[in-house]
């Protein structure tokens, strides 16, 4: 097994990204952690510090600071850290994400996308375009791609109100830039996580073809709800806080179908780090519930929409095309 590994997270400084690097850094592996803005990496920085003292982290934690992944010039910042200071990655967990159920209106990015497109796909998508050649082609080196299976209709969660469905892309590009087409902010997150698998299932693809050995791993953590303000329902309880409040305090006190972040933050530094998924091609994990408050990682199917190559690859050219149309150039895998 490969010691001192490097590995390129985004969503790490709060949330289930955040116990990953935890759990990554006991072990001595070189995390380089993407984060937004000054005051994210301020709070990251104060949370992690109470678990390491400042001269270990100086020498197993990097931060590339004020990357917004919303907007796709700091996709190209990030290139340049990497190829400035001649790192190699072993692996790559693109784990950021947002969703702003509740919103009336779409929030976008400075490109004009609708944000959780922007950021939960299409940011994933460039980046990996543009740093792929940077990860080291063994069987240890994979991509991780944090999904949700919410992207199912026939899933608890993926079932209640709008469906995800991408309706083989017709008028999917007014629905994400510029028209934002019959928009629906509960609809657009699930899509999203669609577009996360059907994006993981081509990338495998197209590494196998080149012969590469990087395995491509989706996974589901479950419902994590966090305790404070920061993570991934932030945006959620600006706009429904009541509906946020009686929603969490049932999901995990009463029906105990949440998963804490401590758990899932431990999960994903177990696929970061498992032997058992070396040279696996796609596979998608889900932190399925099988107990109250109790929870297991098992190998799990997709839906049937994500389950489809033609979409997948119609999905790809498309991510392609829009990354071009605002000037950002894309090089083949």
């Amino acid at each position: 097994m490969i010691k001192n590994k490097n590995i390129l997270i985004t969503g790490g400084n709060s949330g289930i990204g955040l116990f990953a690097i935890i759990n990554l850094l006991k072990k001595k592996n070189n995390l380089y952690v993407v984060i937004k803005s000054e005051l994210g990496k301020n709070e990251f920085l104060k949370t992690i510090e109470k678990y390491f003292d400042k001269n270990y982290l100086s020498k197993y934690l990097n931060i590339i600071e004020n990357c917004d992944l919303s907007n796709l010039e700091n996709i190209i910042k990030i290139k340049d850290y990497f190829i400035s200071k001649k790192i190699f990655l072993d692996v790559f967990v693109l784990n950021a994400g947002l969703q702003y159920t509740g919103s009336f209106y779409p929030k976008v990015s400075k490109q004009g996308i609708e944000l959780t497109f922007a950021v939960n796909h299409l940011a994933h998508f460039y980046l990996v375009k543009i740093l792929k050649d940077l990860v080291k082609d063994n069987e240890e080196s994979r991509i991780i791609i944090t999904s949700s299976d919410v992207h199912d209709p026939k899933s608890p969660g993926g079932n209640i109100g709008k469906k995800a469905g991408l309706n083989n892309l017709v008028d999917f590009r007014k629905k994400v830039t510029g028209q934002f087409l019959n928009f629906n902010a509960d609809e657009s997150y699930k899509n999203s996580k669609l577009c996360n698998i059907l994006f993981a299932k081509e990338l495998a693809k197209k590494l196998k073809i080149s012969s590469s050995k990087i395995s491509v791993i989706a996974w589901a953590p479950g419902l994590v709800i966090p305790n404070d303000d920061s993570g991934f329902f932030r945006y959620s309880k600006r706009f429904n806080l009541f509906g946020y409040l009686i929603f969490s305090k049932v999901a995990k006190n009463i029906l105990g179908i949440s998963e804490s972040l401590e758990n899932a933050g431990k999960i994903l530094s177990q696929i970061v780090l498992d032997s058992n998924l070396n040279n696996v091609g796609f596979i998608y994990l889900s932190n399925k519930l099988i107990g109250r408050k109790k929870h297991k990682l098992v190998e799990s199917n997709v839906s049937d929409e994500a389950n489809s190559d033609e979409l997948a690859s119609k999905l790809w050219i498309l991510s392609e095309d829009i990354c071009r149309s605002f000037g950002f150039v894309t090089l083949n895998i």
